[in-house]
């Protein structure tokens, strides 16, 4: 190989070839390489105008939100949400709209126009059309807190034909198999996004004084009572039924296990949960409260808030069992007075008793429907008579009838 560079290099002189270095020439590849992958300055995430096209959806096999986030033609993110709890399609388009929102605002993202194809969810927020389901207007609150966090947001409704690729996406999480579509984000929301933590049973002497449970925790923690003697000793009286563990307040009992106590903001949750939870059987009033109490839960006026609760539950108000008993007309009153109407009858006869008796003589008054008997061996007009006189004017005067 030696001799053969040599015998080349002697061929070769002969055309005054000269051998230069590639320095020069590997930076400019490298040059032209930034030069054609820098992303424009329009097209940085810092940019100012955005693009959210979201879409729900919702069905028996499951629910999703499909997000695509996007600025000018090219297309810079998309998100495959999935739902893991149940929920409607307009919960599910409320879901993807919030996910956007809070996608754009973690990109710094300054002014966003949100493209949908629910008509509904759009006139919600430009207030043509009016929140009459109160999940629904949580919902609400929270996009116009979201919104307020950009310098101009806008929300707009699309054909759904113009939305198809959010709509595959939303439909690709309502579907979504493990180890599958790697090049899509896709992520899984555990529970409602208007869902926030319930503090339970967490009292402090310096929390709010119009919750019941104020007063029995600053006596147990620290013994501060009122100025009042009476009060201070209702109080006292009252504290002797309830415990503190890890600084939190338990109903106790005899015959009953320890009860978590819950202030007046807590109980609609947690009688939601358990009225039209993963349980739910939609009890009454009554059942409600005994349910509750086997829940592990405590609040004084359970079984006033139950039976108030029940009232205002839509389902069971439209299928609970109505009374189709028909109505009877008013009737007047045929007696005057007492003992003014008096109605007789002759009964028998019947097993012969004491005295021959088998017949039984009877008098009631059409008002207070006051009853008058005697037992009689035979029916004669004197017995009749007896009876009358001896029962009837002598005890209550002569009657009109």
């Amino acid at each position: 190989m030696a001799g053969r560079m040599l015998r080349w290099s002697l061929e070769l002189s002969e055309f005054n070839i000269r051998y230069e270095g590639r320095k020069a020439l590997k930076a400019q590849v490298l040059a032209d390489f930034v030069a054609e992958m820098a992303f424009p300055e329009t097209s940085a995430c810092n940019a100012k105008k955005w693009t959210l096209y979201v879409d729900g959806y919702s069905s028996s096999s499951g629910s999703g939100a499909g997000i695509i986030l996007e600025i000018g033609e090219g297309t810079l993110i998309e998100v495959s949400l999935s739902l893991s709890f149940p929920t409607s399609n307009n919960q599910a388009e409320y879901e993807a709209l919030l996910a956007g929102l809070h996608l754009a605002n973690d990109l710094e993202a300054e002014e966003i126009e949100v493209l949908t194809d629910s008509q509904l969810v759009a006139s919600h927020i430009s207030g043509e059309y009016q929140v009459k389901r109160d999940h629904l207007a949580e919902y609400l609150t929270l996009v116009r807190k979201r919104t307020a966090k950009f310098k101009n947001a806008m929300v707009r409704h699309i054909p759904r034909e113009h939305n198809a690729r959010a709509d595959v996406l939303s439909k690709l999480a309502s579907t979504r198999k493990k180890g599958g579509n790697k090049s899509v984000i896709q992520e899984i929301l555990p529970k409602p996004s208007t869902k926030s933590p319930v503090g339970i049973t967490h009292v402090n002497a310096i929390g709010d004084m119009s919750c019941w449970m104020t007063l029995v925790y600053n006596y147990l923690t620290s013994e501060l009572l009122s100025d009042d003697p009476k009060e201070a000793a209702i109080v006292r009286r009252r504290a002797c039924s309830y415990v503190l563990v890890e600084n939190r307040l338990y109903r106790r009992g005899f015959f009953i296990p320890l009860l978590k106590c819950i202030d007046e903001g807590t109980t609609p949750h947690v009688l939601r949960e358990i009225h039209e939870g993963i349980n739910s059987q939609h009890l009454g009033g009554r059942s409600l409260a005994r349910k509750l109490l086997r829940a592990g839960y405590y609040q004084p006026t359970m079984q006033h808030d139950t039976k108030e609760y029940v009232k205002r539950c839509d389902k069971c108000q439209r299928f609970r069992d109505m009374h189709i008993t028909p109505l009877n007309d008013l009737r007047s009153l045929s007696s005057p007075c007492p003992f003014a109407w008096w109605d007789m009858d002759l009964l028998g006869p019947f097993v012969t008793r004491t005295n021959q008796n088998k017949y039984l003589i009877v008098s009631v008054d059409y008002l207070t429907k006051w009853i008058e008997a005697e037992p009689s061996a035979k029916i004669t007009s004197l017995n009749v008579l007896r009876f009358y006189k001896r029962n009837i004017l002598a005890r209550f005067g002569i009657p009109l009838t």
